[in-house]
């Protein structure tokens, strides 16, 4: 009893989702006789493109933890069609027996309070006896609930998304920290190109162009529709591992990888034209207003939000429905720099 009452403290001990699951892991390996324990994760939105994140895996006593999305190291996404038993269990919301060899598998939907959004996929030597299929079941009891928190104090409660509140942690997990625990401080660029290639971060602010006039002329229950809306289209646009934040009122924000500026600024073209493109019920078409900055060696959340929003606002001021690259309209001569200096703001 003392043993899985300290499982289930080290599960809420942590305020960071990764940690949470890999805590899901080690109770489910120290409580029961497996041979090894995975964490599926499903992406993607119903009715589009989905797929299967492996974030975490308990192996013969090693752990490897769940990884942040952006943090580099996490296995590429699987086809959600290719792991058919996994899809039933996560459609049909129930056990499902998974064969292995020369044992027994079992398969379990995940769930926070928003969603079932995996799978927990555990390998025994026989099957769970009732007693232990309680245990499974409580541990998961346990892990939702405690998501369902992290969900609360993380996202927006409208839209889903990730909210101006999380937006420091997660940028500093995605910029620096990872990059520090992947490569190390000083981390060669061929070893990053052995990796992969070195990725850049972009960062990107979405304004949603008249959205006062929305709430005006047909009120606010038809504006919360079309940001929720908004955040699906968002969603269906970029890639799995990019974060997407909403920043409160008609304000959105991504923080995506690309190899290179022009490859930046084909991701948020393409959020214009499904944003634009789309049919909003009541309210008819709406475009936006779209600014991103590369995010630079050694910058604040808040430095690298300002050049972007910068690109926002020369976007509003000179016809709206664009998207504009801070770097190029300092190149230009349209914009300057002089209101930032590195990391410090000078007003």
């Amino acid at each position: 009893m003392s043993e899985a009452l300290q499982h289930v403290a080290d599960m809420t001990r942590s305020r960071d989702r990764g940690q949470v699951d890999a805590s899901l892991l080690t109770a489910l390996k120290d409580l029961l006789p497996l041979r090894r324990a995975l964490l599926w994760r499903v992406l993607g939105e119903p009715g589009g493109r989905r797929a299967w994140q492996l974030v975490g895996s308990h192996a013969a006593g090693a752990l490897v933890p769940a990884v942040d999305h952006l943090g580099g190291d996490a296995a590429e996404p699987l086809p959600y069609e290719q792991l058919a038993l996994h899809v039933e269990c996560f459609e049909q919301l129930g056990l499902v027996q998974l064969p292995v060899a020369a044992g027994h598998g079992v398969l379990l939907p995940t769930a926070s309070e928003r969603e079932v959004d995996g799978v927990v996929e555990l390998e025994l030597d026989g099957p769970l006896d009732a007693a232990q299929l309680r245990v499974v079941q409580t541990l998961l009891k346990i892990h939702r609930n405690f998501l369902g928190l992290l969900d609360y104090s993380e996202r927006d409660t409208l839209t889903g998304l990730l909210n101006r509140k999380s937006f420091d942690e997660t940028f500093l997990r995605a910029t620096v920290l990872e990059a520090t625990r992947i490569y190390g401080s000083a981390a060669p660029e061929s070893q990053a190109r052995r990796r992969g290639g070195l990725r850049r971060h972009w960062l990107g602010v979405l304004d949603i162009d008249h959205f006062k006039q929305v709430n005006d002329v047909h009120g606010h229950l038809i504006g919360d529709e079309v940001l929720l809306l908004v955040a699906r289209i968002l969603r269906s646009t970029f890639r799995f591992d990019d974060r997407l934040y909403r920043f409160g009122g008609e304000e959105f924000v991504v923080l995506l990888t690309a190899p290179d500026e022009a490859a930046a600024g084909i991701a948020f073209e393409r959020l214009r034209v499904n944003l634009g493109s789309y049919s909003f019920p009541r309210v008819g078409r709406i475009t936006g207003s779209i600014g991103y900055s590369d995010v630079r060696p050694g910058d604040t959340p808040q430095a690298a939000f300002e050049r972007a929003d910068r690109a926002v606002y020369h976007a509003k001021q000179h016809g709206r429905d664009q998207v504009q690259s801070q770097a190029r309209l300092v190149d230009a001569g349209l914009l300057d720099e002089s209101g930032i200096v590195g990391e410090i703001e000078l007003f």
